[in-house]
């Protein structure tokens, strides 16, 4: 029922394990910035105004991915495990929900839901299911409420009086925009958006602390940087297949598939590709050297970067008190972060 305490140095080196802590949770930090600030572009004044579909953008992040994960052979050999195939679908699908979750709940609330779910997942994952040892459950299980704390202060701070939590039209410097009449509107989330929004992210947290599993179960065939490779291969055939259901789809309603907007989203959807796997490599590391139950919580403190992200560029969290219930907030994701490292391996 309960994870195992300790693994003996015999079981450790039988399953090929190195593990590097110091390596482990710099990756760790590494893959937090980096899919701390993936979604940023998501949400730029010229993606928002052009509407740019879920599915396209998606697209064109698959392109990023695919290309970049043929970089890990500068690092490893060439080997191919059907578990990065599936590791990639689940991607394909939960990071098309996760732009629809960016646009219409904004940044800082979707990242904060998926995030603290991701955690629970994770953690259950790999103490549970892959019986990862666990130094302290009691303590491990703390700090992981600490930091599920954490985000949900972030969250609230978006929500407080002063915090804009702009959604579809909002951009950076642009809370208040010219209609076509030439009136001044201030957009925000609208209810119904909202609600999907975060239908959306609960979805993204619960699929996003599964994510990780196929690379569980492919390291029988494949260590750590090799399984990008495979991912990324996984990655085209699933975006592919996604696109053909989207077009019988749209088809079949009567509707036009939306235009690709190559001069507008190209760039910014190819910029968050690139950013979401070298977050993507980045946990992997984590992972390996620090295990699920204990590596895959501490990357979503990504949390705390896309926060920041909204804060500064695009103003979700104005005036000081929720300014302060957003940084007393972080310190407490922090703390957790730390007793989960010195307690949870």
């Amino acid at each position: 029922v309960f994870p195992r305490r300790g693994r003996t140095l015999h079981e450790a080196e039988n399953i090929g394990e190195a593990m590097d802590p110091t390596t482990g949770f710099a990756a760790a930090l590494a893959s937090t910035v980096f899919f701390g600030s993936f979604g940023v572009p998501i949400k730029s004044q010229a993606i928002v105004q052009a509407q740019v579909d879920p599915v396209v953008f998606q697209c064109y992040k698959t392109a990023a991915c695919f290309c970049s994960s043929w970089l890990a052979l500068l690092f490893v050999d060439f080997k191919f495990t059907w578990w990065g195939v599936v590791g990639a679908a689940i991607w394909v699908g939960n990071g098309t929900v996760a732009i629809i979750a960016v646009q219409k709940a904004g940044l800082s609330i979707a990242q904060a839901l998926w995030s603290g779910l991701s955690i629970f997942v994770g953690f259950l994952w790999g103490a549970y299911v892959f019986q990862e040892p666990v130094r302290d459950l009691p303590m491990a299980l703390f700090a992981l409420l600490l930091m599920a704390c954490g985000m949900a202060g972030t969250a609230y701070a978006v929500t407080m009086k002063g915090g804009d939590s702009l959604c579809d039209d909002g951009a950076k410097g642009h809370q208040k925009l010219l209609d076509p009449d030439g009136d001044e509107v201030k957009y925000r989330t609208k209810e119904n958006n909202k609600m999907v929004g975060l239908m959306c992210a609960t979805y993204v947290g619960f699929a996003n602390g599964s994510f990780m599993t196929p690379l569980k179960y492919a390291n029988k065939e494949v260590k750590g940087l090799e399984y990008l490779v495979s991912f990324g291969m996984g990655a085209a055939i699933s975006t592919v297949f996604l696109y053909w259901v989207y077009y019988a789809f749209r088809t079949a309603t009567g509707r036009p598939m939306p235009p690709w907007h190559w001069d507008v989203a190209a760039k910014p959807a190819l910029l968050t590709g690139l950013l979401w796997s070298a977050g993507n490599a980045s946990s992997i590391l984590a992972i390996q050297h620090l295990g699920l139950a204990v590596g895959w919580p501490l990357v979503q403190c990504q949390l705390i970067v896309s926060t920041v992200w909204g804060i500064v560029y695009y103003k979700e969290v104005t005036g000081a008190a929720a300014v302060g219930v957003f940084v007393t907030s972080a310190l407490v994701v922090l703390a957790g972060v730390v007793v989960l490292g010195t307690h949870g391996m």
